[in-house]
This record gives C-alpha cells, sequence and structure tokens, in this order.
C-alpha cells in the first residue's frame, strides 16, 4: 500500500469530527429541531463512522511489528501520544470541576478521580473522553489482529455482528468495544481492500448511499414527530453506522471538486486528535460566556453551535499549529510525515 495521504478519508475524518462537536451541544433547553431531530440523527452513526476511519488509518500507517521488542515500542509509542494525553485532560476536567463547584479536592479524591478514569471511563468527570480509552485498546490489538489471515479477520469481523447485540458492562469500557468492534474489522480490511475500493464508480456509491438518504429524511420528519431517540436503535447502529460510509465517502468525492472545503476538512483531520481533546473545554466556556451576559435571552441557538462548533475546531487548530512551530516537530496524525505534493483520491 502507498503511504501518501488519502484526501477522501481526511475529508471524511473532517466531516466526522465536526458531527462530534455537533453532538455535544446538549447544553439543556435545547429546541425540539435539535434535540429530537440533529442530535438524534447525528447519534445514530457518527461514532461508528469515527471508529471505522480511524481503524483504516490504523492499517493503513501500520509499518509493522517484527517481535515482543517492537510491539513493546509500539505500544509505548502509542500510550505517549493518546493515552497519556486522556489521563492528563481526564483529571484536569474532574479538578477543575471541583474547583468551580467548591467541591473537596485531595490526593484521595484524585486518585479516586483517576479510578473511575481508568476503570469506568464513561463514567468519569471526562466521559467525553471515552473515544480516546478504546482507540488506545484497538491501537493495543492491533498489531496482532492485522497479522491474521485475511479470511480468518473476515470471519472475525462477520462474527463481531453477534458481539454488537451483547450489552456488555461499563467496566473497562467492555460495552464500548462490544459496541464498535465491527468497525474496527471493517476498517482494517478495508484499508487492506483499497484498491478495490479505489476502482469503484462514483455511481455505486450514490446507489448505496440511498438507504442512509431514506433514514435521514426520516429522522428529521416522522422520527422527530414520533419521539425517536437514537438509544432506540439499539445494534442498530450497526445498520446506520454502516449504510453512513459510503453516503459520506460520496460527500468526499464530491466536496473534493471543490479546494476550499476539501482544504478546510484536511486541516480539520490532521489535527482532530487535539480538537476532540479540547473541544469541551471551548463549548463549557461559550456557554459559561452566553449563560453570564444579556446573551442567554435572546442569542438563538442555532447562533450558538455555530460559532460554538467554529471556535471549537479552529481553536485547537490553531493551538496544534502554534505548538507544532515551536517545537519544530511534524505532527504525524498516524500518518507519515511526509505530505504529498497533492493528496492521493480513492477514486
Amino acid at each position: 500500500m502507498t503511504k501518501t495521504r488519502l484526501v477522501s478519508i481526511d475529508m471524511m475524518v473532517g466531516m466526522a469530527m465536526i458531527l462530534v462537536v455537533l453532538g455535544h451541544m446538549s447544553v439543556g433547553n435545547e429546541p425540539y429541531w435539535y434535540s429530537h431531530g440533529l442530535h438524534n440523527w447525528i447519534y445514530s452513526f457518527h461514532m461508528e463512522l469515527f471508529l471505522f476511519l480511524s481503524a483504516f488509518l490504523i492499517r493503513y500507517s501500520f509499518k509493522g511489528v517484527s517481535s515482543a521488542a517492537d510491539y513493546g515500542k509500539y505500544v509505548w509509542r502509542k500510550f505517549k501520544k493518546f493515552f497519556l494525553w486522556f489521563i492528563i485532560v481526564g483529571l484536569a476536567v474532574d479538578i477543575i470541576s471541583r474547583l468551580v463547584s467548591g467541591n473537596e479536592l485531595s490526593l484521595s479524591v484524585v486518585a479516586n478521580s483517576l479510578y473511575r478514569l481508568l476503570i469506568y471511563p464513561a463514567f468519569s468527570e471526562a466521559s467525553f473522553l471515552w473515544y480516546i480509552y478504546i482507540l488506545f485498546g484497538y491501537y493495543i490489538i492491533s498489531p496482532l489482529f492485522i497479522k491474521l489471515p485475511q479470511l480468518v479477520k473476515t470471519l472475525l469481523c462477520v462474527a463481531s455482528l453477534f458481539l454488537a447485540m451483547v450489552p456488555g458492562n461499563p467496566f473497562l469500557a467492555s460495552n464500548c468495544f462490544c459496541q464498535y468492534t465491527f468497525f474496527y474489522c471493517l476498517g482494517i480490511l478495508c484499508a487492506e481492500w483499497i484498491d478495490e475500493i479505489r476502482g469503484a464508480k462514483t455511481w455505486l456509491w450514490a446507489l448505496m448511499s440511498v438507504p442512509f438518504i431514506v433514514f435521514s429524511v426520516w429522522v428529521f420528519s416522522d422520527g422527530m414527530e414520533i419521539g425517536f431517540e437514537y438509544p432506540q436503535l439499539g445494534w442498530w447502529t450497526i445498520v446506520t453506522g454502516s449504510a453512513a460510509i459510503p453516503f459520506f465517502y460520496l460527500l468526499a468525492i464530491l466536496f473534493e471538486k471543490t479546494k476550499y472545503i476539501s482544504k478546510a476538512l484536511t486541516y480539520v483531520s490532521v489535527d482532530c486528535y487535539w480538537i476532540y481533546l479540547l473541544q469541551m473545554f471551548i463549548i463549557w466556556g461559550c456557554l459559561y460566556a452566553v449563560s453570564h451576559t444579556s446573551l442567554r435571552d435572546g442569542a438563538p441557538f442555532w447562533l450558538f453551535i455555530t460559532i460554538t462548533t467554529i471556535l471549537a475546531v479552529v481553536l485547537p487548530i490553531l493551538l496544534a499549529e502554534t505548538f507544532k512551530k515551536l517545537t519544530n516537530k511534524e505532527k504525524k496524525a498516524g500518518l507519515p510525515s511526509e505530505r504529498p505534493a497533492k493528496n492521493t483520491s480513492l477514486k
């Protein structure tokens, strides 16, 4: 496999990251069109799509592990890049929330917070970071999974469909692993089938996008009227998540023809990890600013989420780029640091 960046995947990651930010706008008293429409639509597929893309990039950028020593170095690199910041930011969120609310802060309290963060990440103060937790888990197993024969990986991918029907337990985020392992396996396989994907015609992606378009229309019409909520989908998010993949790839193909959209989404993709880490701080900051000014009585919700989403995406990018310049290090974002003069499309 070539190791140039794939502009189509970059744009899909960028779109998925923006949806993550939009999905976190449940700040209380949201209008009906958001709480019963946009929010539920996003949560019916967006983390499945995000995990699929992450797994694709894990496989696409994988350089191989040939020994136990290499595996140890691989895990250590991923720990420093992902899990260490998960712990730092997670504890920072807990400490700040306690200071703001005036609750007790001591070593025992911090130790208990660390315990919840590591054992029950979805129930910690920084519950929004759960995705990094399971992503690190998938990174750990990837060298072993990738070495399996492709037939075995395909059979495991099919078997993971049934894993998604298992309720799981929040202990060590096992419920999340049960829910998303299918998309991990699918992403790995699609990265290995990249030549076949490149050969598919655009009209085929358009045809495969029809089910998701129909589902989306239903969510924003009848789904809103009957009180549809994303948890009602249960394991059917396997269906909606899978249907979203060709739709967003089709959007990437269309957006690729517009230079500015393509460039903007690529910027989001390159620094999506830092956006994921910092977005909630910005959302909380914007909410605090609005709630303590006269804007709370007159600012429409659509304006709040528009401005907040832009800030939650742009500010982490600016911080990441500034840090990169100060340290004179190339941010790799899971891919080789050498960027081609022109990105390679999957088409």
